[in-house]
């Protein structure tokens, strides 16, 4: 059976909203860039000062303050203060980010492929948000407290009102210029470069309907996003000219012009292998949907689009110096999009196996999860085995959450439900793998006070480098400083690893 086009849009909307609410509050910080950002936000709402985003008493003017006055402005919510604590409404910047990322992606996906809607393409809109909640990148990064939240929803606003620019000048203009705009304001010009490079590219593809439309939009679209561009560093430099130097050439034009060069081959290559982990499993079907619909590229401007700022995203994250793997998390609409056109043509030979995969994997961490939460609740305390206890503190207190566990519960039975009702090899099999992806996060609220105690005990997890996977924990301080301590006749020979 094959779900119809409303019933996929319902369930892809309950997925999402349950999806962007888990772990998004009523937790400690899990990774370091979250720290900093809510000490900035913390400072920017104590002090009120808008215009300079300042951290340990020092201006932070590595990015525009896009996100961190996104979250002050949340803060002084009083309908929002009542129901989370002040520190938690300003994760609800992230959460509003994702989901403008969510609903632009479907209505990308859905202009996309909706000319192609007779030959059996299917909800392309639901699909699109479907494949974007089940990529890796997203699940990694996706409910973080940082800029690049705002960044990928620009970016994918931007790229909604280009394809949008041969309807309606007037509307593509503003979705692209706003979008320009929310991208510069949250991170600078790495967003704005791809989208201005691919504006400048589209013609090539013959992807608009004429020259003169383009020109139009574009210069729309600059207008809509010349207060993103000058209203903030105005203000800046009236406050400050020294400060709006360091921030205009040395944290945003001197990184890009004076650092630009391809990388190492073995640089490169952690490269390749960041982009295969976040764009997993949009990689896999990006390409073939271009081999199961080979007329779509010539027939399909959305298409092109989506393979342009594909190819322009992925080759300046290559040649700029600054370039993080998070702020790849913008690429991940577009091979979402094309992913979207190849679900419905999915061969047997890889339904199968990933709906199996799919079950084996998210069945084990239901399994495991929900056991753990009935252990805490009916016992009250951990259960007596070894290596569980080298990884949750003895000391942990369990408490009941009705709202937390109601949700799980209901994230859990669509995924038993969608197991059951829609088997392999119909492609409908595959919503096994994003509904597996929102069960984890729902249980991983249901968990929240004991991840937090579990990171407070192992240390600060520490940020990803490029090509890295694995969580890795900082020592703790009292373990640097017993390291420091250390006697002096040991000093010779840890004299070279402690120099590293």
């Amino acid at each position: 059976m094959r779900p119809q086009g409303g019933s996929l849009v319902l369930l892809t909307f309950i997925l999402a909203i349950v999806f962007v609410g888990s772990t998004l509050v009523g937790h400690a910080p899990w990774k370091l860039h979250e720290v900093q950002n809510l000490e900035i936000v913390q400072s920017m709402a104590d002090s009120g000062d808008l215009v300079v985003p300042m951290q340990a008493g020092q201006p932070a003017l590595d990015t525009p303050p896009l996100y961190p006055l996104t979250a002050v402005e949340l803060v002084t919510v009083e309908r929002l203060a009542q129901y989370v604590p002040q520190t938690d409404a300003a994760r609800v910047a992230s959460g509003l980010y994702l989901a403008i990322t969510l609903v632009f992606a479907g209505l990308l996906g859905r202009l996309t492929w909706q000319p192609a809607v007779s030959k059996g393409v299917g909800p392309a809109g639901a699909m699109t948000v479907l494949l974007l909640l089940g990529t890796l990148g997203m699940v990694w990064f996706g409910h973080d407290a940082i800029a690049d939240s705002a960044l990928i929803a620009g970016a994918t606003m931007g790229l909604y009102g280009l394809l949008r620019l041969p309807k309606s000048v007037f509307w593509g203009g503003l979705w692209f210029g706003t979008g320009a705009g929310i991208a510069f304001m949250a991170k600078g010009l790495l967003g704005p470069a791809i989208l201005g490079i691919t504006a400048v590219a589209m013609p090539f593809l013959a992807t608009w309907g004429g020259l003169g439309r383009q020109i139009r939009g574009l210069i729309l679209g600059l207008l809509f996003a010349a207060p993103w561009f000058l209203v903030w560093p105005w203000l800046l430099h009236e406050r400050d000219p020294q400060l709006f130097d360091q921030w205009l050439w040395g944290n945003t034009l001197d990184p890009y012009l004076n650092n630009l060069a391809l990388g190492t081959p073995e640089e490169n290559l952690e490269w390749l292998w960041t982009a295969l982990v976040m764009a997993f499993p949009a990689w896999l079907l990006a390409p073939l949907a271009l081999l199961l619909r080979p007329g779509a590229f010539f027939g399909l401007p959305g298409v092109r689009l989506a393979l342009l700022v594909s190819v322009v995203g992925w080759a300046v994250m290559l040649v700029a110096e600054p370039a993080q793997p998070v702020d790849a998390l913008m690429l991940l609409v577009p091979l979402a999009v094309l992913g979207a056109g190849a679900v419905t043509r999915m061969p047997d030979l890889l339904v199968m196996p990933m709906k199996w995969v799919s079950t084996l994997l998210f069945g084990l961490v239901a399994v495991a999860l929900w056991g753990l939460w009935g252990y805490f609740r009916f016992q009250g305390q951990l259960p007596e085995i070894e290596q569980l206890a080298a990884y949750i503190p003895a000391d942990y207190g369990y408490a009941f959450q009705p709202g937390l566990y109601l949700v799980a519960a209901l994230a859990t039975v669509i995924w038993i439900w969608i197991l059951m009702r829609f088997r392999s090899p119909n492609p409908s099999a595959l919503l096994a793998w994003p509904a597996g992806v929102v069960m984890t996060w729902a249980l991983l609220a249901l968990h929240q006070p004991l991840v937090d105690q579990v990171i407070a005990e192992r240390g600060m997890i520490e940020e990803p480098g490029v090509g890295e996977l694995a969580l890795r924990f900082e020592k703790s301080a009292e373990a640097a400083d017993a390291q420091s301590s250390a006697p002096e006749a040991t000093s010779s020979e840890a004299a070279a690893p402690a120099a590293e």
